[in-house]
């Protein structure tokens, strides 16, 4: 709740908004003005340079932002349309929010600049103002894209990995040791590797947005590297094991997994992708040569205990080199280079490229999500219904604020009850608190614009840096102190904004929490279970209904339609395991546990 740490990126992120926003507020203060022109030019940089935060090639960079200020500029438009009526603006705001709340299934870009566009929208609905208003609104949005874009690109960009992609090579390079020599020093050198890129990671993709679709196959890589470490440390094969089919296809088999291990950490630098189908063909013909070493011992006479043993010392290379196909994927995946086609990829890489394999992964996620147990559909539906009854209240009452409610919510609104509650206390704590270190600020500051001009770096500051960086109470605290200071200098009110600060994040935060007690209240960590234990499920199933065909029993369901019920089982249980790693505050399950679940 207290805790403060020092991140490089989120540093060089709040060097960035402190240096641009103040610049971007007076340039169109002097040129226009209009108090809510300069909101949106304010409140549009934040969301652009801090929320959003796109990381990759300069060129990806560019497209994304954007992207980014074409959507905004199009949500403000239509909140400003929707904005006369209380009942508009909530029905106009339960339909945007559930979109992009729901939109984050497609991962990548979208998925970061979520938060932000959803500010934009969220500031245009709250403000009431008639349809003449739209240019002045876009036109200070397009300039803050303006400024927000070219310093993104210009002005200490953010590290497109940082030592990431280092870290995890080195990871990839110290497992492929360990499955080389299997000494107990190299598998402890691979633990440290995997560890020490974990760690990395945990840093590098912190973003106020959440998890990209590239942060995701680094945290998939680990768990699969822990995955091959676990099996090196206790393969399958007994130990008093005599019999060992030692053929050439199975050293072939492990020559391909080393070089697609080494390959793999290449990638991640800028070398070639690994050569998947190697892998692939070296694994099925080994498959082969094992049937016929089995068949051939059994014909020879040996006892039938002593080849299912001989049999079960090649299986751990033959999981391994499965782990290493997903591994190879999403190695590619994180550093951006087009996957291989041809061979079936684990169901957790996508295996399809160009239009045609984006429209079936899309259609494939709609399905996995648009179900009744969905936890993405419980929590986009939720989200929009609060934000929706935030901004009829804040209409209603006629708060002089709007915005700030419907952001009260936004901020304090988690997947349980519990959470919600929990985080409201800190909300409140945070704003009071922020109150009492900007109101002594308005206090002494009184009359005097100079000294609000200067304050107003260090607050956009403190407040871009605590967004990820500290306890949710001090994050809340700067981020009061930094709207004192704004709307001062937009409109001078001295501390009393503070008190309206806390009164609208109190009716904001009242309807998180009816929401989180009456809509789905059971949290992340309920739904991972859950859908874990559909993902067993339905993976018995697919199982069972496998070895049925092996082994020559009755006909049962469709092979390839358990398979997808299956995949799609996994999918929803990726997505919930994402909505615990994205979720702020207390967890009470390690990452690293729930990945391995």
């Amino acid at each position: 709740m207290w805790g403060l740490t020092f991140d490089q990126v989120a540093f060089r992120r709040s060097a960035r908004a402190a240096l641009v926003i103040p610049l971007a507020f007076l340039f169109a203060r002097l040129v226009l003005g209009d108090p809510q022109a300069l909101i949106f030019i304010v409140f549009g940089c934040f969301a652009l340079l801090v929320m959003a935060d796109f990381s990759g090639p300069r060129r990806a960079r560019l497209l994304a932002y954007l992207g980014a200020v074409l959507g905004g500029a199009i949500l403000v438009a239509l909140g400003t349309l929707f904005s006369a009526a209380p009942a508009g603006a909530a029905i106009a705001m339960f339909v945007v929010g559930f979109g992009l709340a729901f939109a984050v299934i497609f991962g990548g870009y979208l998925a970061v600049a979520q938060t932000g566009l959803l500010l934009a929208f969220v500031i245009s609905v709250s403000l009431p103002a008639p349809p003449s208003a739209i240019p002045d609104r876009v036109g200070g949005w397009l300039l803050a894209g303006l400024f927000s874009t070219f310093a993104a690109l210009l002005l200490w960009p953010r590290p497109e990995s940082g030592d990431l992609p280092t870290r995890a090579a080195m990871a990839l390079l110290a497992v492929a040791e360990a499955v080389s020599v299997k000494s107990p020093s190299a598998l402890g050198d691979a633990r440290e590797a995997i560890q020490g890129a974990r760690a990395e990671y945990t840093a590098t993709a912190r973003r106020p947005a959440g998890l990209s679709r590239g942060d995701r196959a680094y945290f998939e890589m680990f768990s699969e590297l822990d995955q091959v470490v676990d099996l090196l440390q206790r393969p399958f094969q007994a130990p008093q094991a005599t019999a060992r089919p030692c053929t050439e296809e199975g050293e072939r088999l492990k020559v391909s997994v080393l070089e697609s291990l080494r390959a793999s950490a290449a990638v991640l630098k800028g070398g070639a992708p690994p050569d998947l189908r190697a892998v692939d063909e070296a694994w099925r013909t080994h498959r082969a040569a094992l049937d016929g070493w089995v068949t051939d011992q059994l014909r020879s006479g040996r006892p039938i205990d002593e080849v299912l043993d001989g049999h079960d010392y090649d299986q751990t290379l033959r999981v391994i080199s499965y782990l290493v196909i997903g591994l190879g994927g999403n190695a590619v995946l994180a550093a951006g280079a087009p996957l291989e086609t041809g061979i079936r990829l684990p169901a957790a890489v996508p295996a399809r490229v160009g239009a045609g394999g984006v429209a079936v992964r899309i259609l494939r996620t709609l399905r996995a999500h648009l179900e009744p147990r969905s936890s993405l559909l419980h929590n986009s539906l939720r989200l929009a219904a609060g934000l929706a009854v935030s901004i009829f209240l804040a209409r209603t009452l006629g708060l002089s604020h709007a915005f700030w409610v419907v952001l009260g919510t936004l901020q304090v609104l988690r997947t349980s009850a519990l959470g919600t509650g929990r985080t409201t206390v800190q909300a409140l704590a945070g704003n009071v608190l922020g109150v009492a270190v900007g109101g002594l600020f308005a206090v002494l500051a009184g009359n005097n614009p100079p000294l609000m001009w200067i304050a107003l770096p260090f607050a956009v500051f403190f407040a871009s840096y605590a967004a990820t960086t500290v306890g949710f109470v001090l994050s809340q605290a700067a981020f009061t102190v930094n709207l004192i200071v704004v709307f001062n200098l937009i409109s001078p009110a001295g501390w009393q904004v503070g008190l309206v600060r806390i009164e609208d994040v109190a009716v904001g935060a009242t309807v998180s929490v009816l929401a989180g007690v009456l809509l789905w209240p059971r949290g992340a960590r309920r739904d991972l279970a859950r859908s874990a234990s559909g993902f067993y499920r339905a993976t018995s199933s697919y199982l069972g209904a496998a070895f049925d065909g092996v082994l020559g029993f009755e006909a049962g369901p469709d092979l390839d339609a358990v398979r997808r019920n299956a995949v799609r089982a996994r999918d929803r249980a990726g997505e919930s395991l994402q909505e615990l790693l994205s979720e702020r505050g207390a967890r009470h399950l390690d990452p690293r546990t729930a990945a391995a679940l």
